[in-house]
Protein backbone atom coordinates (compact mmCIF):
# COMPACT_ATOMS: atom_id res chain seq x y z
CA UNK A 1 0.00 0.00 0.00
CA UNK A 2 1.60 3.36 -0.86
CA UNK A 3 2.66 5.74 1.75
CA UNK A 4 0.43 9.06 2.07
CA UNK A 5 2.49 12.63 3.17
CA UNK A 6 0.47 13.67 5.73
CA UNK A 7 1.54 16.36 7.09
CA UNK A 8 2.20 15.60 11.44
CA UNK A 9 2.05 18.45 14.44
CA UNK A 10 4.30 17.11 16.88
CA UNK A 11 5.24 17.57 20.21
CA UNK A 12 8.00 15.97 22.50
CA UNK A 13 6.84 13.61 24.92
CA UNK A 14 9.15 11.67 27.66
CA UNK A 15 8.26 8.27 28.48
CA UNK A 16 8.82 6.20 31.21
CA UNK A 17 7.50 3.23 33.62
CA UNK A 18 5.36 5.64 35.24
CA UNK A 19 4.16 7.69 32.80
CA UNK A 20 2.75 4.46 31.55
CA UNK A 21 1.40 3.35 34.63
CA UNK A 22 -0.53 6.89 34.86
CA UNK A 23 -2.28 6.38 31.96
CA UNK A 24 -3.11 3.00 32.98
CA UNK A 25 -4.48 4.10 35.82
CA UNK A 26 -6.16 7.16 34.47
CA UNK A 27 -8.07 5.29 31.51
CA UNK A 28 -9.28 2.44 34.22
CA UNK A 29 -11.29 5.50 35.98
CA UNK A 30 -14.43 6.71 35.63
CA UNK A 31 -17.42 4.42 35.64
CA UNK A 32 -15.37 1.22 34.25
CA UNK A 33 -14.51 0.20 37.86
CA UNK A 34 -11.16 -0.45 36.70
CA UNK A 35 -10.10 0.42 40.53
CA UNK A 36 -10.15 -1.57 43.32
CA UNK A 37 -10.80 -0.82 46.91
CA UNK A 38 -8.74 -1.75 50.34
CA UNK A 39 -10.53 -2.90 53.32
CA UNK A 40 -11.35 0.86 53.98
CA UNK A 41 -13.24 1.44 50.86
CA UNK A 42 -10.17 3.36 49.71
CA UNK A 43 -10.00 3.19 45.71
CA UNK A 44 -6.31 2.32 44.36
CA UNK A 45 -5.28 1.35 41.25
CA UNK A 46 -2.00 -1.52 40.63
CA UNK A 47 0.37 -2.20 37.83
CA UNK A 48 2.70 -5.12 37.54
CA UNK A 49 4.78 -6.01 35.59
CA UNK A 50 8.05 -8.44 35.93
CA UNK A 51 10.27 -4.75 36.75
CA UNK A 52 7.77 -4.01 39.37
CA UNK A 53 4.67 -2.65 40.57
CA UNK A 54 3.29 0.93 40.29
CA UNK A 55 0.20 1.55 42.79
CA UNK A 56 -2.04 4.86 42.69
CA UNK A 57 -3.66 6.59 45.20
CA UNK A 58 -6.07 9.88 45.05
CA UNK A 59 -5.50 12.17 48.29
CA UNK A 60 -8.70 13.47 49.96
CA UNK A 61 -10.18 16.17 47.93
CA UNK A 62 -9.01 19.43 50.29
CA UNK A 63 -13.22 20.51 49.89
CA UNK A 64 -14.46 16.94 50.78
CA UNK A 65 -15.92 18.10 53.91
CA UNK A 66 -17.79 20.76 52.14
CA UNK A 67 -19.41 17.85 49.83
CA UNK A 68 -21.42 17.13 52.55
CA UNK A 69 -24.21 18.16 54.54
CA UNK A 70 -22.91 18.89 58.45
CA UNK A 71 -25.55 16.75 60.33
CA UNK A 72 -23.93 14.12 57.61
CA UNK A 73 -20.37 14.81 58.51
CA UNK A 74 -21.05 14.82 62.28
CA UNK A 75 -22.87 11.34 61.67
CA UNK A 76 -20.42 10.01 60.08
CA UNK A 77 -17.50 11.52 62.55
CA UNK A 78 -16.90 8.09 64.09
CA UNK A 79 -16.39 6.55 60.40
CA UNK A 80 -13.91 9.39 59.20
CA UNK A 81 -12.78 6.73 56.75
CA UNK A 82 -16.02 6.61 55.20
CA UNK A 83 -16.32 10.20 54.66
CA UNK A 84 -12.66 9.85 52.78
CA UNK A 85 -13.53 6.80 51.04
CA UNK A 86 -16.59 8.51 49.52
CA UNK A 87 -14.78 11.42 48.15
CA UNK A 88 -12.47 9.35 46.81
CA UNK A 89 -14.59 6.90 44.82
CA UNK A 90 -15.81 10.12 43.48
CA UNK A 91 -12.57 11.67 42.39
CA UNK A 92 -11.68 8.11 40.87
CA UNK A 93 -15.51 8.07 38.69
CA UNK A 94 -14.12 11.92 37.41
CA UNK A 95 -10.90 10.24 35.82
CA UNK A 96 -11.62 10.38 31.85
CA UNK A 97 -9.77 10.62 28.99
CA UNK A 98 -9.52 14.12 28.49
CA UNK A 99 -7.73 14.08 32.32
CA UNK A 100 -5.22 11.49 30.23
CA UNK A 101 -4.80 14.78 27.51
CA UNK A 102 -3.64 17.09 30.34
CA UNK A 103 -1.33 15.02 31.34
CA UNK A 104 0.07 14.31 28.18
CA UNK A 105 0.21 18.26 27.54
CA UNK A 106 1.70 18.79 31.09
CA UNK A 107 4.48 16.05 30.36
CA UNK A 108 4.76 17.68 26.79
CA UNK A 109 5.81 20.72 28.78
CA UNK A 110 7.84 18.92 31.77
CA UNK A 111 10.45 17.81 28.21
CA UNK A 112 11.12 21.00 27.06
CA UNK A 113 12.78 22.03 30.49
CA UNK A 114 16.68 21.91 30.16
CA UNK A 115 16.15 19.34 33.24
CA UNK A 116 12.91 17.79 33.16
CA UNK A 117 13.76 15.97 36.66
CA UNK A 118 14.07 19.01 38.42
CA UNK A 119 13.08 22.07 36.73
CA UNK A 120 9.66 23.55 36.89
CA UNK A 121 7.14 24.37 33.92
CA UNK A 122 4.55 26.64 33.27
CA UNK A 123 1.57 26.34 31.42
CA UNK A 124 -1.75 28.32 31.09
CA UNK A 125 -5.43 27.14 30.03
CA UNK A 126 -5.48 29.14 27.56
CA UNK A 127 -1.96 27.42 26.12
CA UNK A 128 -4.34 23.81 26.74
CA UNK A 129 -6.96 25.58 25.07
CA UNK A 130 -5.14 25.99 22.06
CA UNK A 131 -3.06 22.84 22.06
CA UNK A 132 -6.17 20.60 22.93
CA UNK A 133 -7.68 22.81 19.77
CA UNK A 134 -10.72 23.68 21.56
CA UNK A 135 -12.25 27.36 22.18
CA UNK A 136 -15.57 27.34 23.50
CA UNK A 137 -17.28 24.32 25.63
CA UNK A 138 -21.18 25.19 25.71
CA UNK A 139 -20.81 28.22 24.39
CA UNK A 140 -18.39 29.59 27.22
CA UNK A 141 -14.71 29.70 27.11
CA UNK A 142 -14.89 29.98 31.04
CA UNK A 143 -17.07 27.05 30.96
CA UNK A 144 -13.98 25.72 28.86
CA UNK A 145 -11.28 26.49 31.12
CA UNK A 146 -13.17 25.16 34.01
CA UNK A 147 -13.08 22.32 32.78
CA UNK A 148 -9.60 21.90 32.22
CA UNK A 149 -8.71 23.56 35.53
CA UNK A 150 -10.88 20.77 37.24
CA UNK A 151 -8.30 18.32 35.37
CA UNK A 152 -5.84 19.47 35.99
CA UNK A 153 -6.36 19.98 39.56
CA UNK A 154 -7.43 15.72 39.48
CA UNK A 155 -3.89 15.52 38.25
CA UNK A 156 -2.92 17.13 41.20
CA UNK A 157 -4.76 14.87 43.59
CA UNK A 158 -2.95 11.47 42.16
CA UNK A 159 -0.09 9.77 44.37
CA UNK A 160 1.78 6.49 43.72
CA UNK A 161 4.33 4.23 45.91
CA UNK A 162 6.57 1.64 43.42
CA UNK A 163 8.69 -1.09 44.17
CA UNK A 164 10.89 -1.14 40.88
CA UNK A 165 13.90 -2.38 39.53
CA UNK A 166 16.98 0.12 39.32
CA UNK A 167 17.98 0.64 35.79
CA UNK A 168 21.61 1.43 36.86
CA UNK A 169 22.60 -0.65 40.22
CA UNK A 170 20.06 -4.02 39.38
CA UNK A 171 18.76 -4.19 42.30
CA UNK A 172 15.45 -2.68 43.60
CA UNK A 173 14.21 0.83 44.36
CA UNK A 174 11.20 1.62 46.54
CA UNK A 175 9.14 4.96 46.57
CA UNK A 176 6.46 6.17 48.55
CA UNK A 177 6.38 2.72 50.90
CA UNK A 178 5.47 4.84 53.57
CA UNK A 179 4.03 8.02 52.24
CA UNK A 180 3.09 8.18 48.86
CA UNK A 181 4.91 10.36 45.97
CA UNK A 182 2.91 13.14 43.97
CA UNK A 183 2.64 11.86 40.81
CA UNK A 184 3.23 16.04 39.92
CA UNK A 185 4.10 18.72 42.24
CA UNK A 186 1.32 21.39 40.75
CA UNK A 187 0.78 25.03 42.31
CA UNK A 188 -2.10 26.87 41.07
CA UNK A 189 -2.25 30.63 40.62
CA UNK A 190 -4.57 33.15 39.98
CA UNK A 191 -4.04 36.20 38.81
CA UNK A 192 -6.67 39.30 39.08
CA UNK A 193 -6.19 42.58 37.64
CA UNK A 194 -9.07 44.83 37.77
CA UNK A 195 -12.69 42.67 37.36
CA UNK A 196 -10.58 40.04 35.10
CA UNK A 197 -9.08 37.29 36.43
CA UNK A 198 -7.05 34.19 34.57
CA UNK A 199 -5.33 31.16 36.16
CA UNK A 200 -2.25 28.99 35.66
CA UNK A 201 -0.39 26.26 37.00
CA UNK A 202 3.21 25.89 37.68
CA UNK A 203 4.86 21.84 38.37
CA UNK A 204 7.26 19.82 38.37
CA UNK A 205 7.36 15.99 38.84
CA UNK A 206 7.63 13.78 41.47
CA UNK A 207 9.98 12.11 42.62
CA UNK A 208 9.50 8.72 41.87
CA UNK A 209 8.66 10.17 38.00
CA UNK A 210 11.83 12.31 38.30
CA UNK A 211 13.61 9.18 38.91
CA UNK A 212 13.45 8.23 35.39
CA UNK A 213 14.07 11.15 33.69
CA UNK A 214 17.52 12.24 34.75
CA UNK A 215 20.53 12.65 32.31
CA UNK A 216 21.93 9.25 32.78
CA UNK A 217 18.57 7.35 32.42
CA UNK A 218 16.21 9.50 30.08
CA UNK A 219 14.08 7.93 28.76
CA UNK A 220 12.81 10.03 25.80
CA UNK A 221 9.61 8.86 23.62
CA UNK A 222 10.40 11.10 20.46
CA UNK A 223 6.83 13.12 19.76
CA UNK A 224 3.36 12.73 19.96
CA UNK A 225 0.79 13.41 17.27
CA UNK A 226 -1.08 16.49 18.17
CA UNK A 227 -3.93 15.45 15.92
CA UNK A 228 -4.54 12.61 18.81
CA UNK A 229 -4.88 15.30 21.21
CA UNK A 230 -7.30 17.18 18.89
CA UNK A 231 -9.27 14.34 19.00
CA UNK A 232 -12.86 14.67 20.51
CA UNK A 233 -12.74 12.92 23.87
CA UNK A 234 -16.38 11.85 24.06
CA UNK A 235 -16.40 10.58 20.29
CA UNK A 236 -13.65 9.25 19.12
CA UNK A 237 -11.90 8.31 22.89
CA UNK A 238 -11.15 4.70 21.97
CA UNK A 239 -8.97 5.98 19.03
CA UNK A 240 -7.09 8.34 21.05
CA UNK A 241 -6.17 5.75 23.55
CA UNK A 242 -5.36 3.20 21.15
CA UNK A 243 -2.95 5.85 19.54
CA UNK A 244 -1.23 6.48 22.54
CA UNK A 245 -1.00 2.98 23.83
CA UNK A 246 1.10 2.56 19.91
CA UNK A 247 2.97 5.94 20.11
CA UNK A 248 4.58 4.55 23.87
CA UNK A 249 5.37 0.95 22.49
CA UNK A 250 6.30 1.75 19.33
CA UNK A 251 8.75 4.93 19.73
CA UNK A 252 11.19 2.13 21.74
CA UNK A 253 10.39 -0.58 19.62
CA UNK A 254 11.62 1.40 16.49
CA UNK A 255 14.10 2.79 17.87
CA UNK A 256 16.21 -0.62 18.48
CA UNK A 257 14.99 -1.74 15.18
CA UNK A 258 11.43 -3.82 15.33
CA UNK A 259 8.47 -3.23 14.91
CA UNK A 260 5.44 -2.93 18.01
CA UNK A 261 3.08 -5.61 18.99
CA UNK A 262 0.68 -6.39 20.90
CA UNK A 263 -2.38 -8.67 21.29
CA UNK A 264 -5.72 -7.02 21.45
CA UNK A 265 -6.33 -8.36 25.03
CA UNK A 266 -2.93 -6.19 25.75
CA UNK A 267 -4.49 -3.26 24.02
CA UNK A 268 -8.24 -3.19 25.52
CA UNK A 269 -6.21 -4.12 29.17
CA UNK A 270 -3.58 -0.59 28.30
CA UNK A 271 -6.91 1.31 27.52
CA UNK A 272 -8.81 0.04 30.59
CA UNK A 273 -11.70 -1.51 28.43
CA UNK A 274 -13.48 -4.84 29.03
CA UNK A 275 -13.45 -7.85 26.80
CA UNK A 276 -17.01 -7.55 25.52
CA UNK A 277 -17.72 -11.07 24.99
CA UNK A 278 -21.45 -10.82 24.72
CA UNK A 279 -21.06 -8.46 21.30
CA UNK A 280 -17.25 -9.54 19.96
CA UNK A 281 -17.71 -8.12 16.83
CA UNK A 282 -18.80 -4.68 18.17
CA UNK A 283 -15.00 -4.56 20.00
CA UNK A 284 -13.43 -6.03 16.55
CA UNK A 285 -15.67 -3.18 14.97
CA UNK A 286 -14.27 -0.53 17.02
CA UNK A 287 -10.52 -1.90 16.45
CA UNK A 288 -10.34 -1.83 12.74
CA UNK A 289 -12.36 1.60 12.64
CA UNK A 290 -9.71 3.19 14.88
CA UNK A 291 -6.50 1.54 13.37
CA UNK A 292 -8.24 2.73 10.24
CA UNK A 293 -8.67 6.57 11.75
CA UNK A 294 -4.86 6.51 13.03
CA UNK A 295 -3.90 5.84 9.34
CA UNK A 296 -5.94 8.68 7.74
CA UNK A 297 -3.82 10.73 10.70
CA UNK A 298 -0.83 9.67 9.71
CA UNK A 299 -0.08 8.01 13.01
CA UNK A 300 0.57 4.84 11.39
CA UNK A 301 2.03 3.92 8.33
CA UNK A 302 0.56 0.42 7.93
CA UNK A 303 -2.91 -1.15 8.83
CA UNK A 304 -2.35 -4.64 10.69
CA UNK A 305 -5.23 -7.14 9.34
CA UNK A 306 -7.38 -6.76 11.82
CA UNK A 307 -10.79 -8.65 10.32
CA UNK A 308 -10.84 -12.59 10.94
CA UNK A 309 -11.13 -14.87 8.08
CA UNK A 310 -14.29 -15.93 9.15
CA UNK A 311 -16.52 -15.17 12.30
CA UNK A 312 -17.33 -18.56 13.22
CA UNK A 313 -18.09 -19.68 16.70
CA UNK A 314 -15.37 -18.73 19.58
CA UNK A 315 -13.45 -16.88 17.09
CA UNK A 316 -13.30 -13.81 19.50
CA UNK A 317 -11.21 -15.98 22.05
CA UNK A 318 -8.63 -16.65 19.52
CA UNK A 319 -8.47 -12.87 17.94
CA UNK A 320 -8.07 -11.72 21.36
CA UNK A 321 -4.52 -13.48 21.58
CA UNK A 322 -3.91 -12.92 18.10
CA UNK A 323 -0.41 -11.14 17.32
CA UNK A 324 -1.12 -7.57 15.72
CA UNK A 325 1.97 -5.26 14.14
CA UNK A 326 2.15 -1.96 13.28
CA UNK A 327 4.38 0.49 11.52
CA UNK A 328 4.31 4.14 13.65
CA UNK A 329 5.11 6.61 11.53
CA UNK A 330 8.75 7.85 11.29
CA UNK A 331 7.67 11.60 12.20
CA UNK A 332 6.47 10.26 15.62
CA UNK A 333 10.15 8.37 16.74
CA UNK A 334 13.07 9.54 14.58
CA UNK A 335 14.78 12.12 16.30
CA UNK A 336 16.90 14.93 14.70
CA UNK A 337 20.69 13.64 13.99
CA UNK A 338 22.60 13.17 16.77
CA UNK A 339 21.34 11.90 20.75
CA UNK A 340 20.02 15.55 22.19
CA UNK A 341 19.26 15.58 25.91
CA UNK A 342 16.55 17.83 25.42
CA UNK A 343 13.93 17.75 22.55
CA UNK A 344 13.71 20.62 20.02
CA UNK A 345 11.19 23.33 20.78
CA UNK A 346 7.70 22.34 19.60
CA UNK A 347 6.49 23.37 16.14
CA UNK A 348 4.83 26.50 15.47
CA UNK A 349 2.32 24.64 12.66
CA UNK A 350 -0.73 23.20 14.18
CA UNK A 351 -2.94 20.55 12.53
CA UNK A 352 -6.91 20.75 13.04
CA UNK A 353 -8.32 17.50 14.34
CA UNK A 354 -8.68 15.11 11.09
CA UNK A 355 -7.60 17.99 8.52
CA UNK A 356 -4.46 17.08 6.13
CA UNK A 357 -2.14 19.20 3.80
CA UNK A 358 -4.16 19.55 0.84
CA UNK A 359 -2.41 18.21 -2.44
CA UNK A 360 -2.15 19.38 -5.60
CA UNK A 361 -5.35 17.74 -7.14
CA UNK A 362 -2.87 16.63 -10.19
CA UNK A 363 -0.97 14.12 -7.19
CA UNK A 364 -3.88 11.91 -7.84
CA UNK A 365 -6.06 12.56 -10.84
CA UNK A 366 -9.65 10.73 -11.09
CA UNK A 367 -9.74 7.28 -13.06
CA UNK A 368 -11.41 7.31 -15.84
CA UNK A 369 -13.28 4.10 -15.65
CA UNK A 370 -13.82 1.59 -12.45
CA UNK A 371 -11.22 -1.08 -14.05
CA UNK A 372 -8.55 1.60 -12.76
CA UNK A 373 -9.30 1.00 -9.34
CA UNK A 374 -9.89 -2.52 -9.39
CA UNK A 375 -6.04 -2.73 -10.68
CA UNK A 376 -4.89 -0.84 -7.61
CA UNK A 377 -7.52 -0.99 -4.73
CA UNK A 378 -5.13 0.79 -2.55
CA UNK A 379 -6.22 4.19 -4.48
CA UNK A 380 -9.53 4.06 -2.68
CA UNK A 381 -7.65 4.81 0.11
CA UNK A 382 -5.49 7.76 -1.32
CA UNK A 383 -8.85 9.34 -2.55
CA UNK A 384 -10.32 9.10 1.17
CA UNK A 385 -7.61 10.90 2.25
CA UNK A 386 -7.43 13.70 -0.47
CA UNK A 387 -11.24 14.59 -0.45
CA UNK A 388 -11.39 13.77 3.81
CA UNK A 389 -13.64 10.88 3.61
CA UNK A 390 -14.32 8.82 6.50
CA UNK A 391 -14.44 4.93 5.48
CA UNK A 392 -18.27 4.47 6.52
CA UNK A 393 -19.00 7.75 4.53
CA UNK A 394 -17.59 6.14 1.45
CA UNK A 395 -19.24 2.52 2.55
CA UNK A 396 -22.64 3.88 2.86
CA UNK A 397 -21.80 6.14 -0.39
CA UNK A 398 -21.15 2.77 -2.31
CA UNK A 399 -23.54 0.69 -0.54
CA UNK A 400 -21.28 -1.73 1.72
CA UNK A 401 -20.74 -2.09 5.00
CA UNK A 402 -17.54 -0.49 6.31
CA UNK A 403 -15.64 -4.28 7.25
CA UNK A 404 -16.16 -4.36 2.93
CA UNK A 405 -15.03 -1.69 2.13
CA UNK A 406 -11.76 -1.53 4.70
CA UNK A 407 -10.90 -5.44 2.64
CA UNK A 408 -11.19 -3.59 -0.48
CA UNK A 409 -8.91 -1.08 0.02
CA UNK A 410 -5.78 -3.49 1.83
CA UNK A 411 -6.97 -5.81 -1.18
CA UNK A 412 -8.31 -8.58 1.14
CA UNK A 413 -11.29 -8.81 -1.65
CA UNK A 414 -11.63 -8.11 -5.36
CA UNK A 415 -12.81 -5.13 -5.78
CA UNK A 416 -16.62 -5.51 -7.51
CA UNK A 417 -17.35 -3.98 -11.05
CA UNK A 418 -20.53 -1.87 -9.70
CA UNK A 419 -18.17 -1.18 -6.77
CA UNK A 420 -15.37 0.52 -8.32
CA UNK A 421 -17.47 2.23 -10.95
CA UNK A 422 -19.63 4.27 -8.15
CA UNK A 423 -16.28 4.86 -6.32
CA UNK A 424 -14.40 6.46 -9.70
CA UNK A 425 -17.93 8.53 -10.58
CA UNK A 426 -17.85 10.26 -7.42
CA UNK A 427 -13.86 10.77 -7.37
CA UNK A 428 -14.53 12.37 -10.93
CA UNK A 429 -17.11 14.32 -9.61
CA UNK A 430 -15.60 15.53 -6.52
CA UNK A 431 -11.99 16.09 -8.46
CA UNK A 432 -14.39 18.05 -11.17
Amino acid sequence: MEKLDIDIARIALPVSPVIQAALRAIYAGGGKGGWSSDMYGRPFYRYRTRLGHITFFCSPPPDFERRFHPSIAMYYAPRLGFVYSGGLREAVHNLSVETADIFLILMAKIAQLKDPGKDIAWVSLDEISRMRGVRVRRGSSRTLHDAFKQEVLRLADLRLSMLWKDYRGGGEIAVGRDRPDRLLDILDIEYRRGGEKWSSFRFRCGQALAHFLDPEGLYWLGYYSRSLLRLSPYHEAFTKKLGTYWILVGTIAEKKGSLPRATPRTILDFCGEAVNRKHPGHTVDAFIESHQRLLDLGVIEDMPVLEPLARYRGYFRDWLDATLTVKLSEKLWRMSEGRRKTPPALPQRAVLSGKRRRRKASDFPAPKTGRELMADQSAIRRFRAEYYFRQDELARAVGVTRQTLSKYERGLSPLPENAADKIAALWRKKAG
